[in-house]
């Protein structure tokens, strides 16, 4: 019986240490997601930043119609790369990031229960291991019952 639990606890084991490195892989993955959400959130606020410089930069009245409709194009493609960017990061933080985050979750919950099988398993070993002690202790107490009585015996019959 033994030798089966211990059996089961190397299995046990193994699959918790299958569960930490996997748990290993989705917090790496998750990092890695989130250092790309900042680089996109980053680019985002920069788009921001030169939209308003270049707002604050011009007088609101243009000196020629041209200079007027030059500023307007320019300002547009400023606020296009503001709507574009922050759109990228938000489908980023949707998609991606939102994956990786429930990935890092499911296998943080798989260590857990490996953890759990593990401590089981560890239990069941140990209870094991005991009533085999139990079990030889008595054996030996009886062996030394039958030994003194066959001594009594002997002295008796002499």
């Amino acid at each position: 019986m033994a030798s089966q639990l211990e059996t089961l606890l190397d299995l046990r084991r193994n699959a918790e240490k299958a569960a930490r490195d996997a748990l290993d892989l989705a917090a790496a993955a998750r990092v890695k997601e989130d250092e790309e959400q900042a680089r996109l959130v980053a680019r985002w606020q920069a788009a921001k930043g030169v939209l308003d410089v270049e707002k604050a930069r011009w007088p609101d009245v243009p000196a020629t119609a041209a200079q007027g409709l030059t500023r307007e194009h320019y300002r547009r493609r400023l606020d296009d790369d503001v709507t574009r960017t922050a759109r990228v990061a938000e489908a980023h933080r949707c998609r991606a990031l939102a994956a990786a985050v429930s990935a890092e979750n499911e296998a943080r919950m798989a260590y857990e229960e490996a953890q759990r099988a593990v401590a089981a398993a560890l239990k069941l070993k140990e209870r094991a291991d005991a009533e085999e002690a139990r079990i030889a202790d008595r054996r030996a107490e009886d062996a030394a019952s039958d030994h003194a009585h066959a001594a009594f015996v002997r002295r008796r019959s002499e």
